[in-house]
């Protein structure tokens, strides 16, 4: 690891590929992560996630200017997104977890505010923090067989945050 990253912190590690710090914490430790949502038209939305300790993580959001109707919310693989969402892969599942976060209900308005408790890793191995976050346009799927989440309409890396 690179001198000035454990001048930093000497618990962060840094993960390459994606470019992507995360922390190493113990129980009882607050992390926070911060994801700015673009699409096409620009900047659409903030998300923000919180975990303390090894529990639950709360997911905060608002966002506007998207098609109503629902839209699965998605953490993907990589942190790239130099190609829109295309570049930031598979739905990234660590043991435990679905990927899929959630549907976004956005109202006929355009704009959704919403929180979501899931379990979504933000340190160690398995955290998602670089990794990309993309709201697609369609919502999940109910079943195995039922219909793709279809294109990203949004997109952005999952930064770690105060």
């Amino acid at each position: 690891m690179a001198d000035w990253v454990k001048q930093l912190d000497p618990n962060l590690t840094v993960r390459f590929g994606c470019l992507a710090v995360y922390a190493s914490r113990s129980r009882g430790t607050t992390v926070n992560a911060t994801v700015v949502l673009t699409g096409v038209v620009g900047r659409i939305g903030t998300i923000s996630f919180t975990q303390e300790g090894n529990g639950t993580t709360t997911v905060e959001g608002n966002i506007s200017g998207v098609t109503p109707g629902d839209h699965a919310l998605v953490i993907h693989t990589y942190g790239n997104v130099n190609n829109v969402w295309i570049t930031t892969g598979a739905p990234f599942k660590p043991a435990g977890t679905k990927g899929v976060i959630d549907n976004i209900t956005v109202d006929v308005d355009g704009t959704a505010t919403f929180k979501i408790y899931e379990k979504i890793p933000l340190a160690g191995p398995d955290s998602v923090i670089g990794r990309g976050l993309v709201l697609h346009s369609n919502p999940k799927r109910s079943s195995p067989s039922g219909p793709n989440p279809g294109p990203g309409v949004a997109w952005g890396v999952i930064g770690l945050d105060e």
